[in-house]
């Protein structure tokens, strides 16, 4: 029975599906075709049941990868407790997590945008921050990390930039492997090209595509015969298309987001020596 050897903890809408898909390149890699099964935010793990079905996922490993769960919902405290005690009780003994964060201010307002294209808040940014703590909770990645590092330590946790992703995504990559024990020279050449659940326009799922997903001949003979890749991809043609952007948040918001994340800023910086965004970038993102 094989359960992660490594997981892609977070940070949500911060390129975790692009390093998801890079690493699925890698010939000694095997990620599962559902991206986030989020089998860790639930107790039904710790059960035998529980662990069987998550070991499922990765019935078509071969004994030379390693296997990975990507689920952004392992670094969303307070929302989803648990997730460390759960890995540490399941997981073998040396796995690994890998968490890439984003400029928070930016990181925020494509989270508002997902949620808003989903109906889920208002188009205001300025008033859902406020009212939804989530937005800054998510943003504190330093207090996101200190139970992942309590529980396995830091040399177990590699923290990427996505910044430093988007700009240099082959070196990324190749550190992020070499942080798994894996060859980087055995990863295939990157397609540059191809962008993941980039902003602007991103189909949202909708009537069609939760008929189509739903639909047993697509769960019992399509989806097991296309990659998830090339669902990936396809899907857009069935999903309806997003709103526009709702306004960026004001220059007063963004101080008040900017205030409420300055403590966890600087821990960030002195506990994982990783340089604090320049406040400019943040500025930019205002009114």
């Amino acid at each position: 029975m094989r359960l992660p050897d490594f997981l892609i903890i977070g940070s949500m809408k911060s390129g975790t599906t692009g390093l998801f898909f890079d690493l699925c390149d890698h010939p000694k890699v095997y990620l599962p075709d559902n991206k986030e099964p989020h089998a860790l935010c639930d107790d039904n793990v710790l059960t035998a049941a529980g662990q069987q079905s998550y070991a499922a996922l990765y019935e078509g490993a071969t004994d030379d990868q390693l296997v990975g769960d990507a689920s952004t919902g392992y670094s969303k405290l307070p929302e989803r407790p648990g997730v460390v005690e759960r890995a540490t009780a399941v997981l073998p003994d040396n796995f690994r997590a890998i968490y890439i964060i984003r400029e928070p201010i930016s990181r925020i307002i494509s989270q508002h945008y997902h949620e808003f294209s989903r109906g889920m808040v208002g188009p205001d940014i300025n008033a859902v921050v406020r009212e939804h703590s989530r937005y800054v909770d998510f943003s504190r990645y330093a207090w996101q990390l200190r139970p992942w590092v309590e529980a396995i330590g830091r040399d177990r946790i590699h923290v990427v930039l996505f910044e430093r992703y988007k700009s240099d995504r082959d070196a990324t990559v190749a550190k992020a492997c070499e942080f798994l024990g894996l060859d980087p020279a055995e990863m295939p050449a990157i397609d540059q090209q191809e962008v993941f659940n980039a902003g602007d326009g991103k189909p949202v799922p909708g009537k069609v595509w939760n008929a189509i997903r739903g639909n047993k001949l697509y769960q019992n003979l399509v989806r097991p015969l296309v990659s998830s890749r090339a669902r990936h991809h396809l899907r857009k043609y069935f999903m309806r298309k997003a709103p526009p952007r709702p306004a960026p948040p004001t220059a007063e918001t963004v101080a008040w987001l900017e205030e409420q994340l300055a403590a966890d800023r600087e821990e960030l910086t002195t506990q994982w020596g990783l340089e604090a965004w320049p406040a400019k970038q943040a500025a930019a993102n205002s009114q």
